[in-house]
């Protein structure tokens, strides 16, 4: 049985907004304005980023775009959409064609032709380029996001320092703490949920890459270089020098120093 002197301290607690963050707008989705305009841009600036991650998605559309590519359902899982790309690149391998992957510069599928041309073969070698050029796209874009959150934390920390100076009105700066306390939890949330996407985003270009790819690098070399070497244009010929005049024999005994 709780003791009256706990109830009232609880209720002291629950009065001073110090039950988490219930009576927090940020957290209910509302603008909040403090009539401080250092605090009211760090809200706004955590309210949208709070947004874009909550709706931010690593690779459910990537997978769903792949998996339709290979004649699977929109809502095939992720090791299903893998295994069906893995399993139709090697029916497009059979008469000797090939795809290789390049992520570096731009990300990219090179695809070399078999014994017969086949206008499914390079649709699905589009399709896969798509999805992991989005794939690598979308980890960077989210892996800022999560940036941009852990910046907003840096600011966060000095805003609670600052709280009791700059706002004299006592139940504004109360007001304001609360806020800020809902900040740094939705902040968390938002850097740990873009983190985790961009990393669904990257696990799924790698795992598409390996189904897919042939694994040859030095066949791939050499289909770039020879492709750089029709690209060259051979130079016209130079005109052929006028032959030099020859030396002066040398004295028996001269010598080279």
């Amino acid at each position: 049985m709780r003791s009256l002197s706990a109830l009232v301290f609880a209720a002291a607690l629950a009065a001073a907004g110090c039950f988490g963050t219930s009576s927090s707008h940020l957290a209910k989705g509302e603008a909040y304005s403090s009539g401080s305009e250092k605090y009211d841009t760090f809200f706004v600036s955590v309210s949208e980023l709070s947004t874009r991650a909550q709706g931010a998605s690593g690779e459910s559309d990537l997978r769903k775009q792949v998996a339709e590519a290979v004649g699977l359902s929109s809502t095939a899982k992720l090791e299903d959409t893998i295994d069906a790309a893995k399993a139709r690149s090697n029916d497009y391998k059979k008469d000797g064609g090939k795809f290789f992957v390049v992520v570096a510069a731009e990300p990219k599928l090179i695809m070399k032709k078999g014994s017969e041309e086949s206008k499914e073969a390079a649709a699905f070698a589009k399709a896969i380029e798509d999805a992991i050029k989005g794939g690598i796209k979308r980890g960077d874009e989210l892996d800022g996001l999560a940036r941009e959150a852990a910046n907003l934390e840096e600011t966060l920390a000095s805003l609670e320092k600052e709280v009791d100076t700059d706002i004299a009105d006592a139940s504004t700066r109360d007001q304001v703490k609360i806020e800020l306390s809902a900040a740094k939890e939705m902040l968390e949330k938002s850097r740990l949920r873009a983190g985790s996407e961009s990393g669904q985003a990257l696990r799924f270009v790698v795992l598409l890459a390996s189904a897919v790819d042939s694994g040859a690098a030095a066949e791939l070399l050499a289909m770039e270089a020879g492709a750089c070497a029709k690209d060259k244009k051979p130079g016209k010929p130079g005109k052929p020098g006028k032959p030099g005049k020859p030396g002066k024999p040398k004295p028996k005994n001269d010598f080279d120093p």
